[in-house]
């Protein structure tokens, strides 16, 4: 819910919000922004890797050193802020997010398929383009395609309150 959770609530209702709840139309990419996509999408070999060696823990720590990327990518565009100055700058930030979350939720499908499944459904990510073989820029979101209302994926743990004394 904090990282992966606000991730994608916070893009996708940037989208919902800026861009009429389309996915944006990506304008020219600037290094970070090929770095934050270049790491979504080499992740898929980090992940294979460590699932081969039985080594899930090591395979959803890959995804989140991602998840913290894009965090750190959020924080430092403030596409908040270019919604003012910069329209165009952040359609392309906002497009590099849903891009790096599509990746994400295609590659945590085996570890939460229900989640996964509700931000693939977010995106408008097809049944059919939901696969490992779906990962990469050849089956990159399309520009203008309209994405559903927002809504959280992940409700935050609440620790249920003890009774009184005796209970």
């Amino acid at each position: 819910a904090n990282s992966f959770g606000n991730l994608a609530q916070r893009t996708l209702s940037m989208i919902a919000k800026n861009c009429g709840g389309k996915v944006p139309e990506p304008g020219a990419l600037t290094e970070t922004d090929e770095g934050l996509l270049a790491a979504a999408q080499m992740l898929i070999d980090r992940v294979r890797d460590a699932i081969d060696a039985q080594a899930f823990h090591e395979a959803l720590e890959a995804m989140w050193t991602v998840v913290r990327a894009a965090n750190g990518y959020v924080d430092a565009q403030a596409p908040w802020k270019l919604a003012k100055e910069d329209s165009g700058r952040m359609g392309t930030v906002l497009y590099v997010l849903a891009e790096t979350i599509r990746h994400l939720a295609l590659l945590t499908q085996p570890f939460m398929p229900d989640s996964s499944a509700n931000l693939l459904d977010q995106l408008a990510v097809p049944d059919d383009a939901r696969t490992f073989a779906s990962l990469g820029p050849d089956h990159a979101l399309a520009a203008g395609t309209q994405l559903p209302q927002p809504e959280g994926v992940f409700p935050r743990f609440q620790e249920e309150e003890k009774g009184g004394e005796g209970e």
